[in-house]
């Protein structure tokens, strides 16, 4: 199926770009194809100033800043380092100015978010409903994108929070425990 859809958009043209969902596929004449997805910046305050940096961590140089609601693309997701682990950082590319660099999660409202753990080999379990008793699906890894879809607390004893995720490499979706998911505050 992917091979007869590069086929045909080749036949079109071998490089354009088509927007599908708020995500831009993008054909080069190397028939690669690159999935990036487009975002916006999001503050509580409307006129706040939001630090682009050089490196994903808050001690880094400030290289720029973004305004709420400037459009972005991501290039890049990480898990926060110290007290920021709740946080991915997101390597961004402003679509007005062309400027790269790096901003705090929580600030870009974007439902795409990382697997995390502890032990960066451990396997996190993809369940069918959002219980650890619920049936395996399959399991992620430490550092995997997802698109988060939704959030639940579980019916497990500790109430636990369950994230709704959806793989996006490999389209799988399920139930992943939330502390093993790097959640953008705008979704849950």
């Amino acid at each position: 199926m992917k091979r007869t859809i590069t086929s045909r958009l080749t036949k079109i043209a071998l490089s354009s770009t088509l927007i599908v969902a708020g995500f831009i596929i993008t054909i080069d004449s190397s028939l690669a194809q690159t999935v990036t997805y487009e975002a916006t910046l999001r503050s509580q305050d409307a006129k706040a100033r939001i630090n682009l940096r050089a490196e994903p961590s808050l001690t880094a140089k400030q290289i720029g800043y973004g305004l709420p609601g400037d459009k972005v693309t991501i290039l890049d997701l990480l898990r926060g380092t110290n007290n920021q682990t709740r946080f991915p950082w997101i390597k961004v590319k402003f679509v007005k100015s062309g400027a790269i660099g790096w901003i705090r999660g929580d600030f870009v409202n974007t439902p795409l978010s990382i697997l995390t753990s502890t032990d960066p080999k451990s396997r996190i379990n993809l369940r069918a409903k959002p219980s650890s008793s619920s049936q395996q699906l399959g399991y992620g890894l430490s550092g995997d994108r997802v698109m988060v879809l939704g959030c639940e607390t579980g019916s497990d004893q500790d109430r636990t929070p369950w994230i709704n995720v959806k793989f996006v490499k490999s389209g799988a979706t399920g139930w992943i425990r939330g502390d093993f998911v790097l959640v953008p505050l705008t979704f849950c």
